[in-house]
């Protein structure tokens, strides 16, 4: 580094912050998309705006509340906290489908306001704070706690009744004709409920008439994902303004392998080969995991190669999942079985240690007054600038643990205090010192 206190311009701070505007941005559309929809007695889209507001506030004041008792050092999180309950409240399926013949969860307010808040609560100090005591979370906690929150309905999330009486298998050749195809179950479920009462929405539909449901509005499921092409321009701004600090290979990496299941789901079954591929992509689950929870760096791979490979899991046990268990929601089980395999999967790529000095390109430097430290983010950015190919926070969590077996192999011996691992750390954290550290301990062990 050129200045004591001069660093890479992204921040943790920073990071949650365009994460937080992000998903404000979809809140506000969803809001706006779903306003004029009446269902038991309250707007559907005042119903996602109160459900915001209520998550996020549970979401911060607990997380003050338990940094107070667990007595932790430094500030307090607020700003991930409040991403946290926006992912929660966005995350959640609202909304009662035409065909639906009885609420078989609480989709609609106020119901839906008291799961929100218990999904909240739980997941912030269970996932969030507890969690990470373990040295590293292994769940994405928003989906952990949801799934948790609701296994009372367990039956009706993974074989909902609804489901299996109204929508055709996924397991079958599916196309648009017919009352009872697949394409016109989608357009019942998904279309503005008040045009599909009117008689005013075509029954089948035509390919045009469901993709514009798909991509552009529907009115049940997940609010963060009720217009697809909302979160696939906001995700894509997201990833042009985070640049390496987001993992968006992940993402990448599921859409193709998505494609690619959806096609040999094709092959097996026949049918229209986009109206499967279709629902596996825009459905809203999908389409806002994709870009806003499975790129959770602290429950992902850091290497960029077990990032690829978590994506194409989740694809894959994604397409599986909602073709042979019905599961609309197949992406959220998919996650957690994903993030379960991550601490594999961070060995999987890992740069290989050279003894030959290989200057990086940085990001660009930005002075700053004071430095925060925060806990790692897991962004895996500092793997990347290395001048030795060497693992930093790898090494760090390997000294911390005394582990020096770890630490031969990771070859800390190699560090020459470049600094691009402080450098680039979001969370400032002094990842040169931690290395040099290290070192000086193999040194001594070695002298010994």
């Amino acid at each position: 580094m050129s200045k004591a206190k001069e660093y890479s311009w992204m921040t943790k701070d920073k990071m949650m912050t365009y994460t937080l505007v992000a998903l404000a941005i979809l809140a506000v559309i969803t809001t706006a998309l779903w306003w004029p929809i009446t269902q038991q007695g309250w707007s559907l889209g005042l119903t996602v705006l109160v459900s915001c507001i209520i998550s996020v506030i549970v979401a911060i004041a607990l997380d003050y509340m338990v940094s107070l008792v667990m007595k932790e050092k430094g500030p307090v999180n607020t700003m991930s906290a409040a991403v946290f309950g926006l992912i929660v409240a966005l995350s959640y399926s609202y909304g009662l489908p035409v065909m639906a013949s009885v609420e078989l969860l609480p989709l609609t307010a106020p119901q839906a306001f008291i799961y929100v808040a218990i999904i909240s609560a739980l997941g912030l100090v269970a996932f969030k704070k507890l969690q990470g005591l373990l040295g590293r979370k292994y769940v994405n906690p928003a989906a952990a706690a949801k799934l948790l929150v609701l296994l009372p309905f367990l039956h009706q999330i993974l074989l909902p009744k609804d489901h299996t009486q109204y929508i055709p298998t996924l397991a079958a050749k599916l196309v648009y004709e017919g009352q009872n195809s697949f394409a016109s179950a989608l357009q019942f479920c998904f279309a503005n409920p008040d045009l599909l009462s009117r008689g005013v929405v075509s029954i089948p539909p035509s390919p045009s008439e469901l993709f514009w449901t798909l991509g552009v509005a529907k009115y049940h499921g997940w609010a963060g994902g009720a217009s697809s092409i909302a979160v696939i321009i906001v995700g894509i701004g997201l990833f042009m303004v985070a640049r390496k600090y987001i993992k968006w290979r992940i993402t990448a990496a599921y859409f193709a392998s998505t494609i690619i299941m959806s096609l040999i789901m094709t092959m097996v079954y026949g049918g229209d080969a986009l109206l499967r591929l279709g629902f596996h992509i825009f459905v809203g689950s999908s389409i806002f995991l994709a870009f806003f929870m499975a790129t959770d760096p602290a429950t992902t791979p850091l290497t960029h190669r077990g990032q690829s490979i978590f994506g194409v899991g989740l694809g894959v046990l994604t397409v599986l999942i909602q073709t042979y268990m019905n599961f609309f929601g197949g992406s959220i089980l998919a996650l957690i079985i994903m993030n379960l395999t991550s601490p594999w999967l961070d060995k999987v790529g890992l740069p290989k240690p050279s003894e030959e000095k290989i200057e990086a390109k940085l990001p660009r430097a930005q002075p700053f007054e004071a430095v925060k430290a925060t806990a790692c983010m897991r962004c895996g950015v500092c793997l990347e600038v290395c001048c030795h190919k060497l693992s930093p926070i790898l090494i760090k969590e390997a000294f911390d643990k005394g582990k020096t077996e770890i630490l031969r192999a990771l070859r800390a011996d190699l560090c020459d205090g470049c600094g691009h691992c402080t450098f680039v750390c979001p969370a400032r954290i002094d990842l040169r010192s931690f290395t040099l550290k290290a070192k000086a301990s193999l040194r001594t062990e070695k002298s010994q």
